[in-house]
Order: structure tokens, then sequence, then C-alpha cells
């Protein structure tokens, strides 16, 4: 996708606008940001004809270090690329929701100290986890009717249709499979499509990314949900319970690429986390002003944004520039 797609949106650019566009080739961490629209442009066929591709196991492979990498560079950026409410994202849904999945693994994996291996296997397992659905899910993001018995009967078997795809792309590593066949299984027995309650825990990492990941994405009909209420439901929900601890305590209450309001009444977005989780940095909106969300500064948040409509107005780019 090309870098002007993430212009401000305006039909006729001032000089200003164009400085701004001049100044975000150099900025690190909008270099950062491009580095993910690049690698979900490169996952895009892995994803949607895996069996097309040349060398599938090798490929997936390489998107799994460069996921692995961009976290251990800049881990706020690779979730602010998760929150913030891009315009693409329900067009590109299943394989933005499969990269985004592998990044919170990723984060789990340095916190859990799961080590290099095995956290790519458990990103591997994350970005190929619907390998059999892909192309289903984004038909399901932009329909508005309810699934069809077909549409039905492939997501209810796509957990082991998608382990037994990637058995034939080559596929050996037992941890990434297990994990693929049973990332919907429950401790409680109700998950599917096996009903198991004895359970992988890369399985049980990758139900809890999976389910936040899907409560804050937008689909036709309803925006996603804000992370504060889909942070607090995953808490929740005894099911998650470990790993959706570990998902609150990595991202904080409001995440990088939230939408926040301020006491003082103004508008801003998430830009960085901080040591205190209710003070991130933030950018504040129209003005974009850096500055920490402190009780003492009078800036602190009082929560979700009512209007997130600003995510149409201003670009990802755009709030990073000023961070």
């Amino acid at each position: 996708m090309q870098a002007s797609s993430f212009a401000l949106l305006d039909e006729h650019p001032t000089t200003a606008n164009r400085d701004e566009s001049a100044f975000a080739a150099s900025n690190k961490l909008v270099a950062l940001w491009r580095q993910w629209q690049a690698l979900a442009d490169d996952l895009m066929p892995l994803l949607l004809t895996p069996r097309a591709c040349h060398d599938f196991l090798g490929d997936i492979t390489v998107c799994a270090g460069t996921v692995m990498s961009l976290i251990r560079q800049a881990p706020d950026i690779g979730i602010f690329h998760m929150v913030f409410p891009n315009p693409d994202k329900m067009h590109r849904y299943s394989v933005l929701h499969a990269m985004h999945t592998a990044m919170l693994l990723a984060l789990i994996g340095q916190r859990k100290d799961w080590g290099d291996k095995r956290t790519a296997s458990a990103v591997k397992a994350g970005l190929t986890m619907n390998l059999s659905i892909t192309n289903l899910q984004i038909d399901l993001a932009l329909q508005s009717a309810p699934l069809t018995t077909a549409q039905r009967e492939a997501i209810d078997t796509h957990p082991l249709t998608s382990w037994k795809l990637l058995q034939d792309l080559g596929v050996q590593d037992e941890e990434w499979l297990i994990a693929v066949a049973q990332h919907h299984e429950q401790p409680d027995g109700k998950g599917y499509p096996q009903g198991l309650t004895d359970l992988h825990q890369m399985a049980d990492a990758i139900r809890t990314c999976d389910v936040f990941g899907a409560k804050i994405s937008p689909r036709i009909g309803r925006t996603g949900m804000p992370t504060p209420r889909a942070a607090s439901e995953i808490f929740r929900q005894r099911s998650a319970g470990y790993f959706g601890a570990t998902i609150i305590r990595e991202l904080g209450l409001y995440p990088p690429g939230c939408l926040v309001e301020l006491a003082t009444g103004h508008h801003a977005v998430v830009v960085k986390r901080s040591c205190d989780p209710n003070a991130p940095d933030v950018v504040t909106l129209p003005a974009f002003e850096r500055c920490r969300a402190t009780q003492g500064s009078g800036r602190h948040i009082v929560g979700a944004a009512s209007d997130q409509s600003w995510a149409e107005r201003v670009s990802a780019e755009q709030a990073l520039i000023h961070a």
C-alpha cells in the first residue's frame, strides 16, 4: 500500500501538508509503522493463496521473524497498528487480524520468557490459525446477512482444516500444529471443534489474543469495541484468565492507538505506554501536542473518546509524526 494513503485527508494539500509528508518519510516511528503496513502486504498472498506460494514455509517463517523484530524494536508501534481504527481494517480483516494476533503472541513470549524458538512457533501459529478461512473472514467482515450453512460449517471446522493444510504445506513443528488445531478449544470443554478440556498452553494463548483482537476490530454494521471495554471483558472471562491478565498488563488500560477523552474535554490519541498504565503519552487533537496524561497536569484520561470519528479525519502517520 502506498504511503500517500495515510496522508491527512485533504483534497487540496497545502505547503504545510507537503512539508509534513516529507518529515514523515524520515520519522522513525512512521518508518516503523510503514514496516507493519509492508508486512501486511507481504502476508496477503501467503494467507489468501497459500498453496500457490513457491515456499510457503520459508516465507511465513520470514514474516514471523519480522513480527518478532518489530516488537523488539518498538512494541508501542505494533500495538498502535492493532488498536488505531484504520480505514482499511475491514477490507484486509483476516490478514490484519492474524498479524495482530501474532504481534500479541510475540509480546506474551517476551513477558513469559518463552525464548526465541518457542515464541517463533507461537507467532507462526497466530499468523496461520485461520489459514483455511482467510478469504471467508474478509467476506464476513463485509457481510451483513446471517451466515449460510456452508459458512458456518467452514468456521466450525477451520481449526482442523487449517491444521491439515499446514501439514500439506510442509509444517512439521508440533507446537505450531497443535496450537492451530486447538485454538478454539476451552478448558471447560465448551470450545470447538473437539470439545477438549486438556489444552496446549500455546493454544490457550492464541485463543485469548484472537478473541481480544476480534473484539476491537470493526465489521459492517458495527465499530470495533473500545479497547478499555474489550480489556475488561477479556479480564472477566474465566477461560482467558491466565493470558488475559498478561495482555492487559502488556497493553495497559489505554494502549497506543486508543482514542481517548481528557479531563480538559479534548480528544487525544495514545502514542506510548508509560510506567503508569493510567498515564500514557498522548497527542491531543486537533492541536497535535504531545503530553503525558497525568492527574497533575490536569490532562488525565477520563475514558475512551465518545467521538471515534477522529480516526476518519486524522491518519495514523499524522499522529505518529507528533509522537
